[in-house]
């Protein structure tokens, strides 16, 4: 399975990671830069998605239904949109919302529209074209929204069955964009107004799952002298009850959830948090612990700076990008999906390595065509401007070369089709695997998605869950795949 993984993103290598074969795959911190762990002073976690895993769909469906409620009662929507129900399978994270156009687009590392849908009818890849023309798509700001956390999946499917009942003329009145603004409210509102929160914190066994690994992970990298803090854009009270839930009592030795960490920063508004300089705010009757603030302030409280701090997260954009571009910071995706997406690795094993195989067999067929191809203008040209000069002895042989080209060329044509054929059954059949309408959230087909780009782009490593840090010996390394150019490849 090693050898599959890196045509999605790399994993490390083997010889340079302490006993990566005793280390379960789905349990792997896989390092995209080199990480000198003895180095890091200090190790910072979001809170959401991050410290804490949430149940899926039960937390999804729960901010479906909350938004649905505030469109009927505040927008004015009609009330037969609280008899719809959320589905689960409809999105998936790193996706992106073409408000302007009622369309969920999926992108390739070259920003292309590579799959799409208008509300929840999937777009043809004629009209996808006839809309996007294959061009790099800027899609952030204006009327794009970029589907960077799982938080924002219930967005993505309200917003489509909207579309289709306006389509279906059930919302006079409403385009596409009116839709989208409607639909950015109520999931900010439904969030922001408290009530939703209330409902997790009175159902926590509901929504949170708890690992059990967690105390462990933190204890032992706090036992190495690494400072651990939080930068949550939550609320006190609710982080509170949520890491409460999770740490209180798990260890004799660290009774509350506040003795695992030496700085707690709540409401922190990130990315502001690491773009502006706002003043902390002590809360009241608690030790080392704010609201609000700023990365400068906290590398000095921290006395740690740059690239001595390690900073995890799930949010490419408000976690990972701007802690890593502003202030330098390491950073750690934490990607909740991906342990499942090992177990659909190793499941599909065989299937993965035939399409590598046939892909690599297509590329040499369609380049050894091309190659052929190149010698058949070469022999018209040679007939061309020889013509007349030549002995019949000669052009004969001149024929008998194209004819020969030309059999081979084709021959290599037919075998690239064919291979075609093969892998977009098994492409079909493995996208199915991960979901139907949208395949992967690391590839489409054999390329890499925008996704995936932007994790090799800003995170310096990634994993599948916090407790994977316990696998790893606080004092070690984790070392990336050796960059190479093509010329310097075997």
């Amino acid at each position: 399975m090693k050898n599959l993984i890196p045509s999605f993103l790399p994993t490390p290598r083997p010889a340079l990671q302490e006993g990566p074969t005793e280390i379960p795959h789905a349990r792997r911190i896989f390092p995209l830069r080199n990480l000198h762990f003895r180095d890091v002073k200090a190790v910072g976690f979001d809170m959401d998605y991050t410290l804490s895993h949430y149940r899926s769909p039960e937390i999804e469906d729960l901010a479906y239904q909350h938004s649905v409620r505030l469109l009927v009662a505040e927008k004015g929507y009609p009330a037969w949109l609280l008899d719809t129900r959320f589905d689960p399978a409809f999105a998936i994270r790193g996706l992106v919302l073409d408000g302007g156009r009622g369309n969920l687009l999926k992108l390739n590392s070259e920003r292309q529209v590579v799959r799409a849908s208008h509300g929840t009818r999937p777009l043809t890849r004629e009209e996808i074209d006839a809309t996007y023309e294959r061009r790099r798509l800027i899609s952030r700001g204006g009327s794009y929204r970029s589907i960077d956390t799982l938080f924002e999946i219930p967005e993505c499917h309200l917003y489509a069955v909207l579309v289709d009942a306006a389509e279906a003329g059930r919302l006079p009145g409403k385009d596409p964009l009116l839709l989208f603004q409607d639909v950015r409210w109520a999931i900010d509102s439904a969030h922001r107004l408290g009530v939703m929160k209330a409902e997790i914190l009175g159902n926590l066994d509901l929504f949170i799952i708890r690992d059990p690994d967690l105390p462990a992970a933190l204890d032992r990298w706090k036992r190495a002298g690494k400072k651990l803090f939080v930068v949550s854009n939550s609320e006190w009270s609710f982080t509170q009850g949520v890491l409460s839930y999770l740490l209180d009592g798990q260890d004799p030795g660290r009774p509350l959830w506040t003795d695992y960490f030496d700085l707690v920063v709540v409401s922190a508004r990130k990315p502001v948090f690491f773009l502006e300089t706002p003043e902390p705010e002590p809360l009241p009757g608690q030790t080392a612990a704010y609201r609000g603030g700023n990365a400068l302030w906290m590398e000095e409280l921290l006395d740690a700076r740059g690239e001595e701090i390690l900073y995890v997260g799930d949010h490419i954009y408000g976690d990972i990008l701007r802690s890593k571009k502003n202030v330098s910071w390491h950073t750690m995706l934490l990607i909740p999906e991906l342990t499942a997406t090992l177990e659909q690795f190793e499941e599909q094993a065989h299937e993965l390595q035939e399409f590598m195989r046939l892909e690599a067999d297509r590329r040499k067929s369609e380049l050894r065509a091309g190659f052929l191809d190149n010698l058949l203008k070469r022999n018209r040209e040679h007939r061309h401007l020889l013509s007349g000069r030549l002995s019949p002895e000669a052009m004969h042989a001149l024929d008998l070369e194209a004819v020969q080209l030309r059999s081979e060329r084709d021959a290599r044509l037919e075998a690239a089709a064919r291979d075609s054929a093969r892998i977009a059954q098994l492409d079909e059949r493995l996208e199915a695997t991960f979901n139907r309408p949208w395949g992967s959230i690391f590839r489409d087909g054999y390329d890499q998605t925008r996704f995936a780009d932007q994790i090799q782009t800003y995170a310096c490593a990634y994993t599948g869950r916090i407790s994977n840090l316990y696998m790893v010996d606080p004092s070690t390394a984790l070392y990336a795949p050796v960059p190479t150019l093509p010329h310097e490849q075997a």
